[in-house]
Formats: structure tokens, sequence, C-alpha cells
């Protein structure tokens, strides 16, 4: 017989914890997707992805059936990444992070498409690196992972018009860091 996911999270809330690894088993990857994503940092991501579902355990008795669960667990991820991305340790590993990242990059062998779709992912997440958190993440969301403003403004718990506004700036800074990059590269280039 194949439950629901509302007759699995209703056996997770009562206590049932082959019902909650249905739900982490569901869940972890678009969890995890988020994490990476935001913290850019794999060690981070697996860490926040472990402290959502722990949360999740917690708090599951409290779950309201009218809120969407994956809703739910993105406002979970996304405190979390806030917390991460406000620490100091985060700032100190970020430096680590850019070292190994160069020193594999100058390792890497590719064709010049995929090279080329690689440095703009690349200079994506550094763009995204360098904005401020809220910022961050309602660019995760929304244009990363593809979310409505509706349902941002629901993980994040204020309006659409903020989102938007936050969503606003962090595509500007992103466009101006990807014309300073390209620029600097193709004179570097010349």
């Amino acid at each position: 017989m194949l439950l629901t996911e509302p007759e699995i999270i209703k056996k997770a809330a009562a206590g049932d914890r082959s019902a909650f690894r249905m739900l982490v088993e569901m869940h972890q990857r678009f969890v995890y997707a988020v994490a990476v994503r935001v913290l850019n940092n794999t060690y981070e991501a697996e860490d926040a992805t472990q402290e959502t579902f722990i949360r999740l355990w917690k708090n599951l008795p409290r779950y309201k059936a009218g809120i969407k669960l994956s809703t739910w667990l993105y406002r979970i991820v996304t405190n979390i990444c806030l917390d991460v991305l406000k620490s100091a340790h985060h700032k100190r590993n970020r430096m680590t992070l850019d070292i190994t990242r160069q020193t594999n990059e100058i390792h890497a062998s590719s064709a010049d498409g995929v090279m080329q779709l690689h440095d703009l992912t690349k200079a994506v997440e550094e763009a995204a690196a360098k904005l401020p958190p809220i910022q961050k993440i309602v660019f995760v969301l929304r244009d990363l992972q593809g979310l409505t403003p509706e349902e941002v403004s629901q993980i994040m718990e204020t309006s659409e018009e903020k989102i938007k506004g936050n969503l606003y700036h962090a595509r500007i800074a992103i466009g101006k860091y990807l014309k300073h990059h390209y620029q600097i590269e193709n004179l570097t280039e010349l």
C-alpha cells in the first residue's frame, strides 16, 4: 500500500522513524541543492541539510497541513544558511575554498564551450557570494531554484514586494560583477 505524503507526515509526526526516513529520502536532494547553492561549500551544505532534517524531526508535530512540506523545508534550510552566512567561521572558510577552486581550475581541461559555461557559472557563484545574505537567498530560491515570488515570500515570511526588491538589487549587483569580470578577462586576453 502506497502512502500519500500527508499520511507519511502524519505517521512521522507520531514518531514513526521509517515514515520520517521516507520524508528525508523524498526531500533531501532539493534541501541539499538549496544549501550548496547558497553556501558554495559542500561540507557546510551537508551540515545544513542534516540540521534541516533534525529541526524537521523536532518540529514535525507542529506541522500544519495547510502549508506544503517543501515550503516549510525551504524556510528551515534558508534560515540555517542565513545563520551560517552570518558566522565568522563561514567567512574564514571562504578564503580556503577560493584558493582550492583556483587550484582545481588550473588543472581542469575541457572543450571551449564547457569551459565558458564553467567560467560563467563560477562567475555567477562568485557574484552571488558577495551579495548580502537575504539577497543571496532570494536570488538562489528565485533564479536558481525557479520558485515563484509567492513561494519565496512564504518561505522568507515577507511580502512579495520585498522579495522582488531584494531580487532586483541582487540581479543588478550580479550584472555589475559579471560586466566587470568579463571586461577584465577580455583585457587579459589581448
